[in-house]
């Protein structure tokens, strides 16, 4: 998904969809999302008075806009009570945007910056959260399955519309970081979501090499021989249940070289989990993965 930051009004946007918000209780909408309705001869404000928009958390209602707009379709994305809105409401709301967004064909949607109007939230914040909320909540692992008739494809460009340039420069770093968090959050998901005959441990080793050449950190793999060298008995008797030799890997970031501050992070690459069988409960198990 490209994702673009721009200046502009979200009402003239030519996007598929656009995606504004409402707070829970607001009978009179205000912002971005009062610009639209008027737009649309009030067609919002006549819906809430209804009662089919009421700004619950998680409510997304798709609004057609019928040509009084440049884009087809207008999603009004509750956010609850305005006292509990933080930061992971965005992420919700935005994956769910672009879900039903892309329920609909659209390829392309525009996207206010939910939070850093009327509550006041930090502008960098809420353009991450509504990366990773996008990003993520638009995820599919389909490696091995073909597009059925009813798969109208993924959102392409995603398009994050701030009025204000004095916020612009806050809204890319809020993208740019958001985007390096959800997208190793979905690489994560891809290897998880793979069979284990797809991805041993000699597999997982190579992929890290990989991702850290691309981003410019030092990686080391030790092989079993090496392993058994260290004295590393636990990791050596793990693998004995396996066919698959084991990968020790070393993943080393040195950002600030003259620092002596040493900070390690010490994980658990398991690439099919099999262990302790007999106390799990029975449910899944077929499913077990890594």
């Amino acid at each position: 998904m490209e994702i673009k930051v721009e200046a502009g009004d979200i009402v003239q946007h030519p996007a598929k969809a656009i995606i504004i918000n409402l707070f829970e209780g607001v009978t009179s909408p205000g912002g971005a999302t009062g610009a639209v309705d008027r737009a649309l001869g009030n067609g919002i404000s006549q819906l809430i008075s209804e009662g089919e928009i009421k700004g619950k958390t998680g409510e997304m209602t798709l609004v057609h806009t019928l040509g009084r707009v440049p884009a087809p379709r207008v999603l009004v994305a509750g956010l609850g009570k305005q006292e509990n809105f933080n930061l992971n409401v965005i992420r919700d709301l935005m994956g769910a945007a672009v879900r039903r967004a892309r329920s609909t064909g659209a390829k392309s949607v525009a996207t206010i910056v939910h939070g850093a109007g009327i509550a006041g939230l930090d502008p960098e914040a809420c353009a991450q959260a509504i990366t990773e909320g996008a990003i993520m909540g638009g995820y599919r692992f389909r490696r091995y399955k073909q597009n059925g008739d009813n798969d109208t494809g993924d959102i392409e460009t995603l398009h994050i519309i701030e009025n204000d340039q004095s916020k612009l420069d806050a809204v890319r770093r809020g993208v740019e970081r958001g985007r390096i968090m959800a997208e190793a959050a979905n690489h994560t998901r891809d290897m998880a979501n793979e069979p284990a005959n797809a991805l041993p441990p000699a597999g997982l080793a190579e992929r890290a090499q990989v991702l850290a050449g691309e981003a410019g950190l030092e990686c080391e793999v030790l092989h079993e021989g090496q392993i058994k060298e260290l004295g590393m008995g636990a990791l050596i008797g793990v693998a004995l249940g396996s066919t698959q030799p084991p990968r020790f890997i070393i993943i080393k970031y040195r950002g600030k070289p003259d620092s002596d501050s040493i900070l390690g992070l010490l994980g658990k690459g398991i690439t099919f989990d099999s262990g302790g069988i007999s106390i799990k409960p029975a449910a899944g198990m077929e499913s077990m993965k890594g």
